[in-house]
């Protein structure tokens, strides 16, 4: 039998920024996150069957935290623009967003790793509703991922052979396999029926990127 726990009751409404919030959850396998302004005042938050109010104020504390690492003399300090705490009951990532912006998301205990992919596409979603420019750091290399619906081979789980897109299935044509820098990942290169090409990586939740 499935044990489902109760969705909490929100404690604001719900924004713009929701959405986005709780995509990235998804793709973190996280507890919860939190969009917070440079005040440490929560704009919005997904939390699912967490409490509200703990989510708030660890944001507002780690806000705190990573504004004072803002303010130090040592310019490789100065210059952080994440910060990753693993515990033995929480974990945490705070990333900037710049503005006086940032995302605070509780992980799993003692996470070693979060998406950055999804990060990256949380950011950006985020930045766009708020209407402020989306820091360059998010493109490193050029590279933009999107998370995408991809269907595989009946004969191989994880070789893709299809990708949503447009509202449809395209068939792929994989060029070959892809090398990630992080462990338990699948890549491929491949060709769309247009001829435009793009690399598919599966991350370790199950959730496939697309560099769109």
């Amino acid at each position: 039998m499935t044990v489902r726990r109760a969705i909490a009751a929100r404690d604001q409404q719900v924004s713009a920024f929701a959405a986005a919030l709780m995509r990235l959850c998804d793709a973190t396998g996280a507890v919860a996150a939190a969009l917070v302004d440079g005040e440490g005042e929560t704009v919005d938050y997904a939390a699912g069957s967490h409490d509200p109010f703990e989510i708030k104020v660890a944001a507002a504390e780690w806000m705190i935290v990573f504004a004072l690492l803002k303010t130090s003399r040592v310019s490789a300090i100065e210059r952080t623009e994440e910060l990753f705490v693993r515990g033995d009951r929480k974990s945490f990532f705070v990333r900037g967003l710049g503005n006086g912006y940032g995302i605070v998301i509780e992980l799993t205990p003692r996470s070693f790793t979060v998406s950055r992919r999804g990060v990256s596409e949380a950011a950006r979603e985020l930045c766009r509703e708020a209407g402020f420019d989306v820091p360059a750091s998010f493109r490193h290399g050029g590279e933009h991922w999107s998370r995408v619906d991809v269907r595989c081979s009946p004969r191989e789980a994880r070789r893709p052979s299809a990708v949503w897109m447009g509202g449809t299935w395209s068939e792929i044509e994989i060029l070959g396999r892809w090398t990630t820098r992080a462990p338990r990942e699948d890549g491929y290169r491949a060709r769309l029926p247009s001829g435009a090409e793009m690399t598919l990586v599966r991350e370790p939740f199950g959730h496939w990127y697309a560099d769109l």
